[in-house]
């Protein structure tokens, strides 16, 4: 079994208040947030996968996971699409709530996406390695799908 990272395109200020009108989010918010218990997680993540249109995924073996966050990440995808960026596709806070656990939700809003794509240009991934180029290959299609639709980035990481 592995770890899933999964792209919904759709307009994040719905998502948002979709998820702050659940009274499991709601109560949790009311009480200071911070990092959720597995209900408030699993509430925002479904709320994800079940909003906007799916343009993508990838992702690792459990073993993997520090190689796909730092490497790919934090390394690759840092340099390319500015370290922010990169980071906001993995986790980002969202009504009080810091991701710190599986599944974590992020998001990036579709002017970022585009101020984001616009440092990549043309890049090709063609230098890395396979499974490099592939996770590469997958998250700018992924981001250069949902900038194309008009629409914001929503992901899940679990």
């Amino acid at each position: 079994m592995g770890y899933t990272l999964v792209f919904r395109a759709m307009a994040f200020d719905d998502f948002r208040e979709h998820v702050a009108a659940n009274p499991v989010v709601a109560a949790f918010r009311d009480a200071g947030g911070g990092e959720p218990t597995q209900q408030v997680a699993d509430t925002v993540a479904s709320a994800a996968l079940n909003m906007g249109v799916e343009v993508g995924s990838t992702g690792h073996s459990v073993a993997g996971g520090e190689w796909f966050r730092e490497e790919i990440f934090e390394g690759l995808l840092g340099g390319l699409l500015g370290t922010e960026l990169a980071d906001h596709l993995l986790s980002r806070a969202l009504e009080d709530t810091v991701w710190n656990d599986y599944p974590m939700v992020g998001w990036v809003l579709n002017a970022e996406l585009h101020e984001g794509l616009a440092k990549v240009g043309d890049y090709q991934a063609s230098h890395l390695d396979e499974d490099e180029a592939e996770v590469v290959e997958e998250v700018l299609t992924a981001l250069r799908a949902a900038a194309e639709m008009g629409l914001d980035l929503v992901t899940v990481y679990g």
